[in-house]
C-alpha cells in the first residue's frame, strides 16, 4: 500500500476520545453526505418529471404527427404513408382523425377532443391493453367517465362540432356505445379525450376517404427521425413532434432546472467547506506528529500529500454515503409511491424519480477532487512554525 495512503488511513481510523478531529471527520462526512444526497435527489426528481411526462405524452400523442400546414384533411388516396414507410428509418405509422365534439349524458354536457384510430396502444396505467375499436363504439378517459357518471356499455350521445354554425339545432347527434375507459395518468387527457375507430370518426366528421394526419413512432432518436423524414416530406405537409406540441411544459422544466441544481449544489459545497475546516483542525492538532515526520526526513510536499489524501477519503466516503442514501430512497419511492401528488396538477399521481448512474459517478468524482483541492489551503500552514519549536513544546 502507498505510504501516504497508509498514514491517511491511520489518521482516519485512529479513535481518540480526547481528539476534536475525530468527531470533526465524522461530522464532515455526514455534512457532505447530506449535501450530495440533496443534490442527487433534486436531479433525480427533475429527470423523473421530464422522463415520465415525456413517456406518457409519447404513448398518447406518438413521437411525430404528420399534418398539413393549414390543418386541412389528407386524402387517403394520396398514399402519404407509403412515402414515409419507404424512408431509411424503421418506423410504425397509423392514420388518425381528430376533432372537437360535445357529449351528453345524465343531463350533463362535456366538450371533448375525439380521436379516430384503428387501435389503442397499451398505456401502462390503463386496464384495456392494446385493442381494436369496433364501429359505433367509444372509449373514454377515466376522469371524463367519472364527471358524467358513465360506465361501460352505457349509451353516449355525441355531437361533432366540425360543421357547427352557432345554432344548436344544426348539431348532428349520434349514439355510441361506451366500451371501456382508459387512464393515461394525466388528468388533462383523461377528462377531455375519447377514442373511436377511423370509420366512425370519418362518419361523424364527414371525412369519408380522408384523415387528419398520420401518427409516426420509432425506437430511433427523435432528431435523427425528423431529419430523415424531412428529406421526404414536402409542402403542404409538415412534421410536428411531441416536443413541439408541448414545448411550454418542457421549457418551464428547463428554466427551473439550472437554478434548482445550483441551489442544492451550494448545499454540497457547504459539506466541502466542512472538510477544509476539518483538515485545518487536524493539522493544528497533529502539529507534533508533523514535526516528527519532518525530523525523520519527510519533505513538505510529502506531508501535504498525506492530508490531501485524508481530505479525498473524507470526500469519497461522504459522497458514497449520500449516493447510496439517494438510491435507497429512489428505489422505495418508485416501488411504493410513498410521496403522492395531485394528478390534476402534475399530470402524475406520485413523485417521479429517475436515478442516473452517470450523473452519480460524475458527482462522486467531482466531490473527490474538490475535496482534495479544498485541502490545499489548510496544508499551506504545515510549516508555519519551526520544527524545533514544535518538538520542544512536546
Amino acid at each position: 500500500m502507498n505510504l501516504y495512503l497508509q498514514f491517511a488511513l491511520r489518521y482516519f481510523y485512529k479513535k481518540d476520545d480526547r481528539s476534536f478531529s475525530s468527531n470533526a471527520i465524522n461530522l464532515a462526512i455526514i455534512g457532505l453526505a447530506i449535501g450530495v444526497f440533496s443534490l442527487l435527489m433534486t436531479i433525480s426528481v427533475i429527470n423523473g418529471f421530464e422522463e415520465v411526462l415525456s413517456n406518457k405524452i409519447i404513448r398518447v400523442d406518438g413521437k411525430i404527427r404528420l399534418k398539413t400546414i393549414l390543418g386541412s384533411p389528407i386524402k387517403e388516396s394520396e398514399r402519404v404513408d407509403s412515402l414515409i414507410i419507404n424512408s431509411n428509418s424503421e418506423i410504425k405509422i397509423k392514420p388518425y382523425i381528430r376533432g372537437s365534439a360535445i357529449v351528453f349524458k345524465n343531463k350533463m354536457t362535456e366538450a371533448i377532443i375525439l380521436e379516430g384510430v384503428d387501435y389503442l396502444k397499451d398505456y401502462n396505467e390503463t386496464g384495456i391493453g392494446k385493442r381494436y375499436i369496433k364501429d359505433d363504439e367509444i372509449i373514454i378517459g377515466n376522469s371524463l367517465g367519472n364527471n358524467i357518471y358513465l360506465d361501460s356499455n352505457d349509451i353516449l350521445m355525441i355531437a361533432p362540432l366540425s360543421d357547427f354554425e352557432g345554432n344548436p339545432m344544426s348539431l348532428r347527434y349520434n349514439k355510441l356505445l361506451v366500451n371501456g375507459k382508459f387512464k393515461t395518468g394525466m388528468d388533462e387527457y383523461d377528462k377531455s379525450l375519447a377514442y373511436v375507430n377511423i370509420k366512425t370518426a370519418q362518419k361523424l366528421f364527414n371525412m369519408s376517404g380522408m384523415v387528419s394526419g398520420y401518427i409516426i413512432n420509432s425506437n430511433g432518436e427523435l432528431d435523427f427521425l425528423i431529419n430523415d423524414l424531412n428529406e421526404i416530406i414536402k409542402y403542404p405537409y409538415f412534421l410536428e413532434s411531441w416536443r413541439d406540441r408541448h414545448q411550454i411544459i418542457f421549457q418551464w422544466i428547463n428554466t427551473q432546472k439550472i437554478p434548482i441544481i445550483i441551489i442544492f449544489g451550494l448545499i454540497a459545497l457547504v459539506g466541502v467547506i466542512n472538510i477544509l475546516a476539518t483538515i485545518s483542525l487536524m493539522i493544528n492538532e497533529k502539529s507534533t506528529e508533523i514535526a516528527i515526520l519532518s525530523a525523520q526526513g519527510f519533505q513538505k510536499d510529502q506531508i501535504r500529500k498525506i492530508y490531501l489524501l485524508q481530505a479525498g477519503i473524507v470526500g469519497l466516503i461522504g459522497s458514497l454515503l449520500g449516493s447510496f442514501a439517494s438510491l435507497f430512497c429512489i428505489y422505495f419511492q418508485n416501488k411504493y409511491k410513498i410521496i403522492s401528488l395531485p394528478e390534476e396538477v402534475y399530470f402524475m399521481d406520485s413523485l417521479p424519480v429517475s436515478f442516473s448512474y452517470s450523473i452519480c459517478i460524475i458527482v462522486i468524482v467531482m466531490t473527490f477532487f474538490v475535496s482534495i483541492f479544498s485541502g490545499l489551503f489548510p496544508t499551506r500552514s504545515i510549516f508555519k512554525y519551526k520544527v524545533s519549536n514544535l518538538l520542544a513544546k512536546e
